[in-house]
Parts: C-alpha cells; sequence; structure tokens
C-alpha cells in the first residue's frame, strides 16, 4: 500500500503502526523520494512505527532502490538532501548505491550519534534508550549547531566543549558519559566505515581519526559511586531498609541480600530466573562491550527467598511494586537510597557524607574485603560479576564459585545484623579455614 504526503518530521511523529503491514508513503514534492514504514519496537506498551527513507528511479532501463537511512537518525530534511542528490546521480547515468557504500555521502555529528544508538538497539543493548536521551538533552539541543556539523569536521575541541560544559554544571557523571558515548561513537563510525551490517549514520560518516581519542576521563565522575559506608553506618542503612512499608522493603533489602547487584539488572530478574532448589538466581548481565550477555548465577539466602515471596504475585518480574505485572522503574531503588540517606542523615547516623546506590556495592566490597571476613578478590568477582568477560574466565575458568559466594553473603547478613564474625576466612584456595 502506498500514498503521496509531504514527507516532514511533523508528519513522521504522528504516524501510527498500522495493523503490523508495511506502508509506503512518497513525498509529494520531490519524485522518487519516499518511506517505508514497519511496525517497530514496542515502548511502554506502544508500538512506536519504524521509519526508513528511500529513493527509486530507472537506471539504463532497470529500477533503482537505494535505501538513505532511518527516522531519526536521518531528519526528513537530510533525507530529502541525500535523495536529491541521489537522484541528480541516477539522471547523469550514475548508480547512488556504490558510492554510498563507499562513503562518499557523509553524515552530520548528529546522525552518527543517532547511528551509533541505533547500533546499540540492533545489538540488544538494553541501555540504548537511556543513552539516546542523554545524547539528544546533552548535545542535540544543547549544541544544535555542533549536531548539524559534519561528523568528520568534529575536532577534540568541539567534543572537549560539550564535556567541559557539563561538568561546569557539576555533573561529572554525566560529563564522563557523554566524553564515552562520543567516544565509542567515533570508534564505531571508523570501524563501519564501507560495512553494510552497521547502521546508515555510521556507515557515511567518513571518519578517519578520534576526536575523543585522547580526551581524558572526567576527573572526580567516579567519587560519589567510590564511597564505602562505614559499617556503622551500614548497620543503620540496613534498619532504615528495614523500616519500610511494602514492596520497598523488600524491594530494598533484596537490593542488599543480592550483594548489590547493578540495579539494570536486578530490574530484569524474572520468576523463572529463580531456582528454588538451589536457592540461585540467575541474571543477565549485558554490561561492557558483549553482544549476548553473560549468565550471572548468585546465591539466595533464606531472607533473599522470604523478600521474594512477599513481592511475587500473578505476574513475572521479581522486582516490582504490582505483583510482578512489570518491574519497578530505574528510580525506583535510587530513591529508596535518597530516602535512607536523609533518614540517616536526620538521626546522626551518617558519618561521611553523600552516598549513592553504587556505595552500597562498594561498600560490600569494601567491607567483606576488610578484616575480619577478608573474602579474596576472586570470589567477590564471581559474587559481583567483575571482569568475567576476559579470557580466563571465558575459556578456562569454569569454576563457579558457589559455596565460596554464599558464605560471602552469609558474612554479609551477619555483618548487617551486628553479630560477631566467628565463622571461616575463605583463603585464595577457595577452602575454607577452620
Amino acid at each position: 500500500m502506498s500514498r503521496k504526503v509531504k514527507i516532514n518530521n511533523t508528519f513522521l511523529k504522528s504516524l501510527d503502526s498500522e495493523d503490523g503491514k508495511q506502508v509506503v508513503y512518497w513525498d509529494d514534492a520531490q519524485k522518487g523520494f519516499g518511506v517505508r514504514v514497519n511496525p517497530g519496537r514496542v515502548v511502554d506498551g506502544v508500538r512506536e512505527p519504524a521509519c526508513t527513507f528511500f529513493i527509486q528511479d530507472r537506471l539504463k532501463g532497470q529500477t533503482i532502490k537505494a535505501t538513505i537511512g532511518k527516522y531519526p537518525t536521518f531528519s526528513a530534511e537530510a533525507a530529502r538532501k541525500v535523495a536529491k542528490l541521489w537522484l541528480l546521480k541516477i539522471a547523469s547515468g550514475e548508480d547512488p548505491r556504490i558510492q554510498k557504500v563507499e562513503g562518499s555521502v557523509g553524515a552530520t555529528f548528529g546522525n552518527m550519534m543517532l547511528g551509533y544508538c541505533e547500533w546499540m538497539e540492533s545489538e540488544g543493548k538494553v541501555s540504548a534508550a537511556k543513552v539516546k536521551r542523554a545524547i539528544k538533552k546533552d548535545i542535540e539541543t544543547a549544541y544544535p549547531r555542533l549536531w548539524k556539523k559534519p561528523a568528520n569536521q568534529i575536532t577534540p575541541d568541539d567534543c572537549d566543549r560539550i564535556i567541559e560544559a557539563i561538568e561546569s554544571e557539576g555533573k561529572k557523571r554525566q560529563a564522563d558519559k557523554i566524553r564515552a558515548y562520543m567516544k565509542t561513537a567515533f570508534r564505531k563510525a571508523i570501524n563501519a566505515r564501507g560495512k553494510r551490517r552497521y547502521p546508515e549514520g555510521l556507515r557515511i560518516a567518513d571518519i578517519k581519526i578520534n576526536p575523543c581519542a585522547d580526551i581524558e576521563k572526567v576527573e572526580g565522575s567516579s567519587n560519589a559511586r567510590d564511597r564505602a559506608l562505614s559499617v556503622a553506618e551500614f548497620r543503620a542503612y540496613w534498619k532504615h531498609a528495614k523500616a519500610f512499608p511494602e514492596p520497598r522493603r523488600s524491594i530494598m533489602m533484596l537490593h542488599v541480600l543480592s550483594g548489590g547487584q547493578r540495579i539494570d539488572q536486578l530490574r530484569r530478574i524474572t520468576l523463572p530466573d529463580i531456582d528454588r532448589d538451589s536457592a540461585t538466581a540467575t541474571m543477565l548481565d549485558y554490561k561492557g562491550r558483549r553482544t549476548t550477555p553473560y549468565k550471572h548465577v548468585f546465591p539466595l539466602l533464606p531472607e533473599a527467598l522470604t523478600a521474594i515471596d512477599n513481592l511475587a504475585g500473578s505476574g513475572l518480574y521479581v522486582f516490582s511494586c504490582n505483583g510482578g505485572i512489570s518491574p519497578v522503574s530505574d528510580t525506583y531503588i535510587r530513591n529508596g537510597v535518597i530516602m535512607i540517606r536523609k533518614a540517616m542523615e536526620a538521626a546522626e547516623e551518617l558519618e561521611n557524607g553523600h552516598f549513592t546506590p553504587g556505595s552500597i556495592r562498594a561498600t560490600i566490597e569494601t567491607r567483606l574485603t576488610a578484616s575480619p571476613y577478608r573474602v579474596p578478590e576472586n570470589v567477590l568477582g564471581h559474587l559481583l560479576s567483575h571482569g568475567l568477560g576476559g579470557v580466563q574466565a571465558k575459556h578456562y575458568q569454569k569454576y563457579k564459585f558457589h559455596d565460596e559466594k554464599l558464605e560471602a553473603l552469609q558474612m554479609l547478613l551477619s555483618m548487617l545484623e551486628g553479630k560477631e564474625q566467628t565463622g571461616k576466612v575463605i583463603p585464595i584456595n577457595g577452602q575454607a579455614a577452620q
């Protein structure tokens, strides 16, 4: 099915998916320029259409079709300019598809950054939507001229200008995230030249040098996350977590009893991921450059299983406020941490100031490493899913440290409950000494 319309961003934003069918719209002004609309992915229960710009004409008696790129990686205006150029080339006897593969048609900085987001989506990266929102807010909205600048003309000064502005607002962590996003996007664009499997915004950016390659990590961007609570602070934190009404009580307790696993990964745990026979939970770890997630298994203490029972309903998700129908938002646990921090401050239990959800993870690792627990680094690495994607862990290290991880969590609960440590110190070889 095809229709004639004025193809612009306003029209594309108004589109809805039509019963699972592809619809083709032709531009009413530029002959040979169109957009294909297919049912896309479901976002918040609503199916968003996937729009792809293309051109079609005849060359030497044959019909030529060429894909320009996807919306919003390409705006309607940018796609129209490319369409005009390619249609002129066809009129002069040239095949634009050959030049497209060679990268002769450049992309703007914005095209490239959205192409990077598109690549993340295609790789199943669960953070793709969050990264896209940050890029649009901190680059597109804040620097519209740089956004429209050709990607291969972006300089280190341009990148530094974006990072420095965010840092000057006191958002050091966010500034470093944007630095990392830009650096990775340029690296992907370099690798993508002439390769059809990459999104258009990366493939035609014609990047030869990464302008972010030598920009250093933002100083202080990790300080808040590295803060570890004292044992007294940690026990106060646990006391306040247990004082919450349900379901926040069980959710905040599970966050700690899991060993402080990453929030984004905890939110995705479902009831089928809970093995009650072995008292374990399986979590998919997408962090880093993995193309397929790492299956991370951690033990569940009886108290953790009780918390899961308190949350479980007729739905699917474990970390849920509505009986498992949907997972908690990515801010739910963070807000819980903020509430506890404020309660600790009011009760004069806060010894060393501000802390974040990342601090809970750092606290667990720091306190279990110290005396009297002395849990070795390799056991904590397996408990917290640290560095398990390396060559040794991937190909040679098959031992999963279940008993050692369980004992570490038992020590953690003893610490939180204020019980004296009379258990065993786990040496490096994983065998407990009496």
